[in-house]
């Protein structure tokens, strides 16, 4: 992961329209897209309330893979993970979303997981993912996330089509704080944390599981649990780090929330 830089917000507005909006969306959401692994519909949904404060129209453009649209697929998005923190250097997602705009004629999509240097294309975004097969849904941008259908063999269900707001439980329970503050907090992870990422210790398997995969994170950080991979024995073995980076992720979860509640 290339470590955290200092960004200056814009001061002034381009003759670029969306150049504008692009750096500083890039300003205000740093460094939550440095972390690839998870909550891009968090990140994606708070950028959309920024904008909205702003008057600028847009929409969201959401890819889905298709194991989250067919029973019988187990195909996920698979792309090569920068910051190596995932123990087998891949970004698993079963789908993505990130913000559309559009100026003179130009639909562009604004996301700073694939590229926090420019808006892409939409072909262009959507060579980046890498995916043979795919279903792309492009929404009003007041929608948070998809609802999901039970499904016998799928743990998170399949994308049913249809999305809801953010309100009632959601919002109650900080959904949008708790992902961009797990984010900021796996941000801060790699940065103390390094040199077990850089060289072979014998942390290095351990804390790639642990922030490695975003469902484990939440799970130990978040939700206070246990999983497969993040059982009782592990985090006995890790307590101290578990405890401190808890401590972390609560101060992330309080910066989140407050800057969240401006464009609430």
């Amino acid at each position: 992961m290339v470590l955290p830089k200092t960004h200056t917000q814009l001061s002034r507005i381009t003759n670029n329209y969306l150049e504008y909006y692009f750096e500083e969306l890039k300003f205000l959401l740093f460094p939550l897209y440095e972390y690839k692994q998870g909550n891009c519909h968090n990140l994606t949904h708070f950028a959309s309330l920024i904008l909205r404060s702003y008057g600028v129209q847009h929409k969201k453009i959401w890819i889905y893979a298709p194991t989250r649209y067919s029973e019988n697929s187990k195909q996920t998005i698979q792309l090569p993970d920068p910051n190596q923190l995932s123990p087998n250097g891949l970004l698993t997602w079963g789908f993505h979303v990130a913000l559309l705009l559009e100026y003179d004629g130009i639909e562009l999509v604004f996301d700073f997981f694939i590229d926090s240097s420019k808006p892409l294309a939409v072909g262009e975004w959507l060579e980046r993912m890498h995916a043979k097969k795919f279903f792309v849904d492009i929404v009003q941008p007041d929608y948070y996330l998809f609802y999901s259908t039970p499904s016998a063999t799928k743990k998170n269900g399949l994308f049913s089509g249809e999305y809801f707001l953010y309100e009632g439980l959601c919002r109650e329970e900080k959904w949008i704080a708790k992902g961009l503050a797990i984010n900021d907090t796996a941000v801060e992870f790699y940065k103390r944390e390094w040199f077990n990422f850089k060289y072979n210790t014998p942390q290095t398997i351990d804390y790639k599981w642990l922030v490695g995969r975003v469902n484990n994170f939440e799970c130990v950080l978040r939700d206070a649990s246990i999983n497969k991979k993040m059982t009782v024995e592990f985090q006995e073995k890790h307590a101290s780090l578990i405890a401190e980076y808890r401590e972390v992720y609560a101060q992330k979860l309080e910066k989140w929330t407050e800057k969240l509640g401006i464009y609430l």
